[in-house]
């Protein structure tokens, strides 16, 4: 057995010099630098953790207006308080301006969380999701929370009693107003942006305005002048003027 252990002992120091020295060839190597951004949370609950209500079914969907009021933004991050461990589903949606309600989905979270992710309400236990390709936004965002079925498998969120003038729940009917749906409590969702400079304004393209066309008649060119006669050649004798017309004379009767 003593051959043995003297015949890996070589091969464990090797591996044990190799290790350190890839470490640091590796470490020469690597020009990315960190960056750090600073992160706006916005948050509608009051921050008193009261109740833990069964969630909607996607149809019925929980909606939170975020609206940062920045030129533009990322959206970063999305922190929970999880009541019960169970299937969540989190949809972001971009603000539509016409109607004043959430419009394209341009984003989605959809997780099954255990019991270590739970928390009592009272433990600071948050939970953070990152947010992933959602591009930068100019305007509110929209944050819809659901559960793919509504029994005993399904996750809950912390609420507090505020009512909140941000959130609401999505009805059935698209012409029903937004503002009959509003919540009376405030589930414990914030959303983390980061600030982002404003995007140029679209260039305008303004059709080339055609000059008026002038009413005044054009004027005309001034006529050309008559040529002038030419000069006689050297040695040539002169132009004579033309002799003047006689009358004949008429003849004396007799």
């Amino acid at each position: 057995m003593r051959p043995v252990t003297c015949s890996l002992l070589p091969r464990v120091l090797a591996v044990a010099l190799l290790v350190p020295a890839a470490a640091c060839s590796g470490s020469g190597k690597s020009t990315k630098a960190t960056v750090i951004e600073t992160e706006l949370e916005l948050s509608y609950d009051d921050g008193q953790p009261a109740e833990r209500p069964i969630l909607a079914a996607p149809d019925f969907e929980w909606l939170i207006k975020f609206e940062p009021n920045l030129p533009a933004y990322t959206p970063r991050r999305l922190r929970l308080l999880v009541a019960q461990p169970g299937e969540l589903r989190l949809i972001l949606y971009r603000h539509d301006d016409a109607t004043g309600r959430p419009g394209a989905r341009i984003g989605a979270i959809e997780r099954t969380y255990d019991a270590a992710f739970s928390s009592g309400g009272h433990d600071g236990k948050w939970l953070s999701e990152p947010i992933t390709g959602v591009p930068v936004q100019t305007g509110p965002l929209w944050v819809g929370i659901s559960v793919p079925r509504t029994d005993s498998s399904a996750a809950r969120l912390w609420a507090s009693k505020n009512e909140s003038a941000q959130v609401f729940q999505r009805d059935a009917e698209p012409a029903t107003a937004l503002q009959s749906g509003r919540l009376p409590v405030t589930p414990m969702v914030r959303l983390l942006v980061v600030p982002e400079a404003a995007p140029p304004p679209p260039a305008s393209s303004a059709p080339a305005s055609s000059a008026p066309a002038s009413s005044a008649p054009a004027a005309s060119a001034p006529a050309a002048p008559a040529p002038a006669p030419a000069s006689p050649a050297p040695g040539s004798p002169a132009p004579t003027a033309p002799a003047a017309a006689t009358a004949a004379p008429i003849p004396a009767s007799r």
